[in-house]
């Protein structure tokens, strides 16, 4: 299990998509943009705080057969006003069939940070539908860069 930075903190700031790329089945990488959230989760066995990348999205779509076909995913959260920091991070993905209050509670989160409080019930709805689904990506090894420009 991989641990956070202090440099990788800048992932929960603002309204950062991460592009979310996954293998299609003719190997090559499909990649979209997504809105997350970071869980943390402690692993048992070490005790230490992971931070699972939460999402929510259909699973009639391309990126859910992906995923249900090879598990590897890589995400990347740019930070695109200087002096530029990214961080990319790779794991397994995991899909979650959960009840629909439940999809809903992660959802409005989802629309909160995005859409902000007055909107994130109605958002959290909307992507709580019948076919939405939850999926975790456990990280594996995560690369960051802070202020990738910066002049010494």
């Amino acid at each position: 299990m991989t641990e956070m930075s202090k440099k990788e903190q800048f992932l929960m700031q603002g309204t950062f998509t991460a592009k979310l790329a996954t293998v299609k089945d003719n190997g090559s990488p499909h990649v979209v943009p997504i809105w997350f959230v970071l869980d943390n989760q402690t692993d048992r066995t070490s005790e230490r705080a992971a931070r699972d990348v939460v999402f929510t999205t259909y699973d009639s779509s391309l990126k859910i057969r992906n995923i249900q076909r090879d598990n590897r995913v890589s995400i990347c959260v740019d930070d695109q006003t200087p002096q530029f920091s990214f961080v990319t991070i790779f794991g397994r993905a995991k899909i979650y069939h959960i009840k629909q209050n439940e999809l809903f509670k992660w959802a409005t989160k989802i629309a909160k940070r995005y859409m902000g409080k007055d909107n994130a019930e109605t958002y959290g709805k909307r992507n709580s539908t019948e076919g939405a689904v939850l999926v975790r990506i456990k990280p594996t090894r995560i690369i960051a860069e802070k202020d990738t420009a910066e002049w010494e």
